[in-house]
């Protein structure tokens, strides 16, 4: 210690005996920060080691034995897997290893899809942006309503398909094509929705499932029930990527490929508005009611961070002179990230609107993973004032998350893995089972999140500007108004 204390010099030596325990303190503190941090990413995101050494493939077949060595990085990862699953996954895996030789490559990306699949963990399925990266895509970029599938961008030489709804390919009916893919996808259907048209709109994953490849003819339908049969030869592949997600479609700004064009809705509802923020809130005078926006759990590009966005916005619902009678969090659009983020937020809102306010959560297939922890945040703080508005969410309310995804040498396949356990009905038990965040830090239990006011978004409302989740709120709160 004397030594110590010499290197440091004669100005320790002269500094206060409190100042001395604060530096202590601090440099205990930032290692035990760090020591936390190092912690959780051995135990919850252990990174698979790449193959550093792979020599060139002489062939297709040892390309792909090749990305099924390295794909068993997610049977030693996954956490999830019980004996019936992991049974599963390992027949899937043989039968891509018998059959590496005769499957085209996208045939083998499916069969790696599948084998992620049979885990059945929202969290743990194949990238289906990744799958269709390397390959030809339709000129048009389609998205669900509900249980029709529209057209929301397009070519130019294509534009006057905007806004139809497809009802067939090569002769077989969407919800045919869309049911041939759901074996490649874990999880519920909400979320499966989202996703599907990405290979829907690949020429050579429809050949996969046994239509035509290269240029299928799909048939549209016009407003007025009248039908036209295109054929749709495919854009080159172009290594465009923007971070588009498929359930962000329907924000008119979102492209993945510059070459298309987006459909544009009549109207500006609010949940299209400020188009450059992840995160933003708005008075609703007319409801007495704040109304808030979060497309995403992380930070966006604004100079603004969302912790910083969330603690703005608890510091002005503290401040108002009157409690809002509602208050509305959009979390349609929102796909997850951090949960910690908008952990304080959401538990702020019940005491935000007091004992006769309500809280109206937004919903829809696309809201997930973070962003469905926070929907718990806010649920558990105020049960009885918390109302859940629009879809079905993306996910269950037992989920395994963390992880990490990876991608195979060759076939640019972005394999995924999940170890940490979320059960936000009963909690959950075990160190290294449970993810710390939400069970040691950020403890919550809800009894459901399941809908309370069906109001889906359906294309005609999206084409004409209105937002029915929204308009489900202002009737709701004009029934409370009427009985007050």
């Amino acid at each position: 210690m004397r030594r110590i204390l010499r290197a440091l010099g004669a100005k320790w030596r002269a500094t206060p005996w409190w100042l001395r325990l604060a530096a202590i303190g601090a440099m205990l503190w930032l290692g035990r920060k760090w020591l936390l941090i190092a912690a959780a990413i051995i135990a919850f995101h252990p990174i698979p080691i790449p193959p550093f050494w792979l020599s060139e493939p002489r062939s297709p077949t040892e390309a792909r034995l090749q990305d099924l060595r390295h794909f068993a990085h997610v049977r030693r990862y996954e956490r999830s897997m019980t004996d019936e699953t992991r049974a599963r996954f390992d027949a899937v895996v043989a039968d891509l290893h018998r059959r590496a030789g005769a499957l085209s490559d996208a045939e083998f990306m499916l069969g790696l899809a599948r084998a992620q699949a049979t885990i059945d963990n929202g969290h743990s399925n194949a990238s289906a942006a990744a799958m269709v990266r390397r390959f030809p895509r339709l000129p048009v970029r389609m998205a669900f309503f509900g249980e029709e599938l529209r057209v929301l961008r397009a070519s130019r030489d294509h534009r006057d398909l905007l806004g139809l709804r497809v009802t067939h390919i090569d002769g077989v009916s969407v919800a045919e094509v869309a049911r041939r893919f759901r074996d490649a996808f874990g999880g519920t259907d909400a979320n499966y929705r989202v996703v599907a048209p990405l290979l829907i709109e690949t020429p050579a994953f429809l050949d996969a499932v046994g239509l035509s490849g290269g240029a299928p003819t799909l048939r549209f339908v016009r407003a007025e029930g009248a039908t036209i049969d295109r054929t749709l030869p495919p854009l080159d592949a172009r290594s465009v990527d923007t971070g588009t997600f498929p359930g962000d479609l329907a924000m008119p700004w979102r492209r993945d490929d510059p070459r298309l064009i987006p459909f544009a809705p009549a109207g500006s509802p609010l949940f299209l508005a400020r188009p450059a923020r992840g995160y933003w809130w708005q008075d609703l005078p007319e409801l007495e009611a704040v109304y808030f926006n979060l497309r995403t759990n992380l930070n966006d590009d604004s100079a603004q961070s969302l912790r910083d966005f969330s603690q703005a916005a608890i510091e002005m619902l503290r401040s108002r002179r009157d409690r809002p009678r509602a208050i509305i969090v959009d979390l349609r659009f929102n796909h997850g990230g951090d949960l910690s983020l908008t952990h304080d937020l959401m538990v702020e809102l019940g005491d935000a609107v007091g004992a006769d306010g309500r809280i109206y959560l937004l919903t829809s297939g696309n809201t997930f993973s973070a962003a469905i922890v926070s929907m718990a945040f806010a649920k558990e703080a105020a049960p009885d004032r918390t109302l859940i508005v629009g879809e079905e969410i993306g996910d269950r309310l037992q989920f395994w998350a963390e992880g990490w995804s990876f991608e195979l040498p060759n076939s640019g396949f972005r394999a995924r893995y999940a170890t940490a356990f979320y059960d936000l009905q009963k909690g959950c038990r075990g160190l290294f089972r449970c993810y710390w965040g939400v069970f040691y830090l950020f403890p919550v239990i809800v009894d459901d999140l399941s809908v309370d006011i069906p109001a889906p978004l359906t294309f005609d409302a999206y084409a004409a500007g209105r937002d029915p989740a929204l308009e489900a709120v202002r009737r709701a709160e004009a029934v409370r108004a009427a009985g007050r």
